[in-house]
């Protein structure tokens, strides 16, 4: 290989190293990015999840008590409707339908969430793989560049 070749190649691989350097800066901002997104958005998230088990938690008790004896139940139902009949009367219907829509509406929110979330952090993992990877290409790039400048010193001292 002569002196103008071996100059091509070094500065080839010279911006080849550049590229790549700014390609990991890049990586390296997206992932805290994504790793902030996470952060700011796990409150809502924890929110959502303590109100989804509130409802869930509801549904599940409002079919426990169909298991109850039916003494108990005409007692319940007595005393909800002398506290306040016209409530008893227009909005008891009502509550176990709304309670289910709150539950598939949660329910459906929350999965959207939580792949939100699993498509973050692997898109974070695969950021800091390539972060790595990048960080031992541009390593062994410049011993090898080193090399290169260390033979074409010699050849021009020649």
């Amino acid at each position: 290989m002569n002196k103008k070749q071996l100059e091509k190649t070094i500065k080839k691989h010279e911006a080849i190293v550049e590229e790549t350097s700014k390609a990991k800066v890049e990586a390296l901002v997206r992932a805290r990015r994504a790793e902030f997104w996470i952060k700011e958005n796990s409150e809502p998230y924890n929110k959502l999840i303590k109100r989804y088990n509130e409802v869930s938690d509801i549904i599940k008790g409002l079919i426990e008590i169909k298991n109850l004896p039916l003494w108990m139940h005409v007692y319940a139902h007595v005393n909800i409707f002398l506290e306040d009949p016209i409530k008893y009367i227009n909005g008891r219907p009502k509550v176990k339908s709304r309670l289910v829509k709150e539950y598939w509406g949660f329910k459906r929110i929350k999965k959207e969430w939580e792949d939100d979330f699993k498509f973050t952090e692997s898109k974070i993992e695969e950021d800091y793989k390539y972060v790595d990877d990048a960080t031992k290409f541009i390593e062994n790039h410049k011993k090898l560049l080193e090399r290169g400048r260390t033979i074409l010193r010699k050849a021009k001292n020649d």
